[in-house]
């Protein structure tokens, strides 16, 4: 048969299964301090409402830009600086009454070091989140057991009772964690201990590593040691595990940079030396679905979450802007039904700061909506699977160039997600063909589609110039017109089967609606 040629046969009357929505239970974020501004917030309010999403996670809450632990001698010519220290949660406390006012919850990420309590002065990222170890184990289990204490007071025990508290940030990235593993496993015994010495019902867990790394490791030493776990967290990318990392390469590309004129922006400079486009290949597809399984053999009946993923970890990868993008997720996130119990996307804007803050329309930043608050194909792909039932066919996971997944509503409708994911610079596409057996009759089709020209943002925006500052009709004008193109498909019944015929594009994302009234 033509490769582009596909075509699907199910049953109406198949195997099902009950499944959740694993991408719904988090997203991810910049870090603590931009949940201050008005449009971050506006922003998450979005991806709530449309999308569903339940909490947000981030870095730093603990970074000294949110004022958690103060001395006195860092503002005043005092003796004993060190000795005299101000715990305030003051800052947090204003991002989590947001938060919870839109209805979302914090997945708490334990980190990074108040430089206050800190054992060096080793930090990440333009904001500074420092990475060391604290300096004085029983200083930092006094913090620890304040902060838990100030939730409790604040937000009832049940409330908080249903976070997660996830303790500290990929340790096994030296960029992150000053320290071996063996340090890290030893920090989260004693934050652990410090958490539940509060409420013994609070929810903490770990290791929070790149690549699924470490996860038998870290249970092994939780067993032996006796040290709870209530849940493990994970991420994974399908390229390198830190996207802008410096190698000799691109240390050659930095050192001949030229601006050419005075109005290049940040993203126009640095998006050639750090974007891996050229790392994609086929040979990825799948390789998350992959990695999961080998976490799941590992993690046995605790619960398991990637708490960050996504198609790269790049910041200012442009493949974050496209169909590309928006294929890669839902397969991923199908993939995963059965095996993860929560996912976290990498991340839900693009108001995000780590290297810099990029304020191009299109800075190629991990985020589902850019910083002017439009929604990229991979906002649109989440919005697509927000209307899938939790009642899926049990059809094989395949990693074809067109797949297909099934889904029943209660009223006996049926959903198919239909995705071609593929990593190939060619234009291709593919006729497909799909009949369901045993129907019950129904009433009429309509598909959802989100492909070059339909739910892709980015191609408005290079269509009118690549302005690099939006004007507010140019704006208004992509914002309308750049939502996914919604159409009735012909249905051929015969017999007591129904088939649908359509043609689909590479790295197209279509849901199809057979409605049986």
């Amino acid at each position: 048969m033509d490769r582009n040629s596909v075509s699907f046969v199910m049953d109406y009357n198949g195997e099902v299964r009950t499944v959740s929505k694993n991408w719904q239970f988090c997203i991810g974020s910049g870090h603590a301090a931009l949940a201050h501004r008005t449009d971050y917030m506006e922003q998450l309010r979005i991806v709530h409402d449309e999308l569903g999403i339940e909490r947000v996670r981030f870095h730093g809450i603990f970074n000294d830009d949110m004022h958690v632990c103060q001395r006195i001698g860092d503002y005043l010519p005092v003796p004993k600086r060190s000795c005299i220290k101000i715990y305030s949660f003051y800052q947090i406390a204003k991002i989590y009454d947001q938060l919870l006012k839109i209805g979302i919850r914090p997945f708490v990420e334990i980190g990074f070091m108040p430089s206050a309590l800190a054992s060096g002065r080793k930090t990440v990222f333009a904001y500074k989140g420092n990475v060391t170890l604290p300096k004085r184990i029983n200083e930092w289990q006094d913090f620890i057991r304040e902060f838990i204490r100030f939730l409790i007071s604040r937000y009832g025990a049940k409330e908080v009772r249903s976070w997660y508290f996830e303790v500290w940030n990929e340790p096994n990235l030296s960029c992150f964690f000053k320290g071996s593993m063996q340090d890290y496993y030893r920090l989260y015994a004693l934050t652990v201990q410090a958490i539940k010495s509060v409420d013994s019902e609070l929810m903490v867990g770990g290791p929070a590593t790149a690549r699924s790394s470490c996860i038998t490791e870290f249970l092994n030493f939780c067993k032996r040691e006796n040290v709870p776990v209530d849940f493990v967290s994970t991420h994974q990318y399908p390229t390198d595990e830190l996207g802008h990392s410096i190698n000799r390469k691109r240390l050659k590309k930095i050192k001949n940079l030229k601006a050419g004129n005075a109005h290049v922006s940040m993203r126009a400079l640095l998006q050639p030396v750090f974007d891996t486009c050229n790392d994609f290949t086929d040979e990825l597809k799948g390789y998350l679905f992959r990695e999961a399984e080998r976490a799941r053999s590992e993690v046995g009946n605790l619960p398991l979450f990637y708490t960050e993923w996504s198609i790269s970890s790049n910041c200012v990868a442009a493949i974050h802007d496209t169909t590309r993008a928006s294929s890669f997720l839902v397969k991923t996130v199908l993939d995963y039904q059965g095996i993860v119990d929560g996912s976290s996307y990498w991340t839900f804007s693009d108001i995000f700061e780590e290297l810099f803050f990029f304020s191009d329309p299109f800075c190629g930043g991990f985020g589902l909506l850019t910083v002017d608050g439009i929604k990229k194909p991979a906002f649109w792909a989440f919005k697509l699977l927000n209307q899938l039932p939790n009642t899926r066919y049990c059809l094989p996971v395949a990693n074809r160039e067109v797949e297909l997944a099934a889904f029943r509503a209660d009223n006996g409708d049926i959903f198919l997600m239909l995705y071609a994911q593929n990593f190939e610079d060619v234009k291709r596409q593919y006729t497909v063909m799909l009949t369901v057996k045993h129907s019950p009759g129904f009433f009429n089709a309509q598909v959802q589609r989100i492909n070059s020209h339909s739910g892709n943002p980015v191609k408005l925006w290079e269509n009118i110039g690549k302005p690099p500052v939006l004007s507010k009709g140019e704006l208004a004008y992509i914002q309308k017109t750049s939502e996914p193109s919604c159409e009735s498909l012909q249905l051929n019944c015969e017999n007591d089967a129904c088939a649908i015929h359509l043609v689909l594009e590479e790295n197209e994302v279509a849901l199809i609606k057979l409605c049986k009234s």
